[in-house]
């Protein structure tokens, strides 16, 4: 049987700062995956802004486009559900 594994030795001076910088890495996209769970189900645009990795700007085309808003007395939210549904109407 064929084994596709690869080998590599390093010096530890130079995997030391390989480490350092995937922990750093892996530490923001943790970070980052946190802050987003910790958002509210009903967004305020900034929220959603956050939820959806995009600018004011790109929030408000997404809208023009068709991403669902809610709007009670004047008070705009926008869910994780409608948000989570517009990318999928848009994946290729």
């Amino acid at each position: 049987m064929e084994s596709n594994d690869i080998s590599l030795s390093l010096p530890s001076k130079v995997l030391e700062p390989i480490k350092q910088e995937l922990t750093g890495i892996i530490k923001s996209v943790f970070k980052s995956m946190m802050d987003r769970e910790a958002l509210p189900y009903w967004m305020k645009k900034q929220e959603a802004q956050i939820y959806m990795n995009v600018s004011d700007k790109t929030l408000d085309k997404f809208i023009v486009d068709g991403l669902r808003v809610s709007v009670v007395d004047g008070v705009q939210r926008i869910s994780k559900k409608s948000a989570d549904k517009y990318y999928e109407d848009h994946e290729l």
